[in-house]
């Protein structure tokens, strides 16, 4: 199969659906003791190297990119 259609193929199969980015994802699906801690790093600044490594040893599939794009308010969620 050509590469371009593949790269087609493949691109309209991982489509995803949400008006929220890969962290909002994420952050919707914590707790409410989980979401408090994530507010609170946030709120004091924390680094996105730490809050990452933070969510992926808890056992939370995340990227530096994902969270720091979203910190930036780069990410594809909505904005007031």
């Amino acid at each position: 199969m050509p590469l371009e259609k593949t790269l087609q193929e493949l691109n309209k199969n991982s489509k995803r659906h949400s008006h929220l980015c890969a962290y909002m994802v994420l952050y919707n699906s914590l707790g409410a003791e989980d979401k408090k801690a994530l507010d609170n790093a946030w709120a004091k600044n924390f680094p996105t190297s730490v809050i990452v490594r933070a969510l992926r040893q808890e056992g939370h599939k995340t990227s530096t990119d994902s969270v720091g794009s979203h910190r930036r308010g780069e990410c594809k969620c909505p904005k007031n």
